[in-house]
């Protein structure tokens, strides 16, 4: 194991969401950040930026987005009157009366 400078947040062993961060894992330093190697509980693997994890920004392999269920739930928090709004919109933005 190789001792991480003390402005590197050690993840070893932390879950986050979905991804967990193996206890032997060494992130990868080559870009001035740290990007930790992460498990997710679909089998995927990611390699993600330690601030990212700490912030809750990213939790999954990217599985999360693609869950049924998660998809449901985002539509059912979307108001029915904004629903219509975008399904008329045709997938354009209007700018005002035309």
């Amino acid at each position: 194991m190789i001792p991480l400078d003390r402005k590197i947040n050690d993840l070893r062993g932390r879950r986050f969401g979905r991804l967990a961060v193996p206890a032997d894992a060494e992130p990868d330093l080559s870009d001035g950040h740290a990007r930790w190697p992460c498990l997710c509980d679909c089998t995927g693997r990611a390699l993600v930026r330690g601030s990212k994890l700490v912030a809750g920004l990213i939790v999954s392999c990217g599985c999360y987005r693609a869950d049924p269920a998660v998809r449901q739930a985002a539509r059912l928090r979307t108001p029915a009157k904004r629903r219509r709004e975008i399904a008329g919109m045709g997938g354009l933005a209007r700018r005002g009366p035309q």
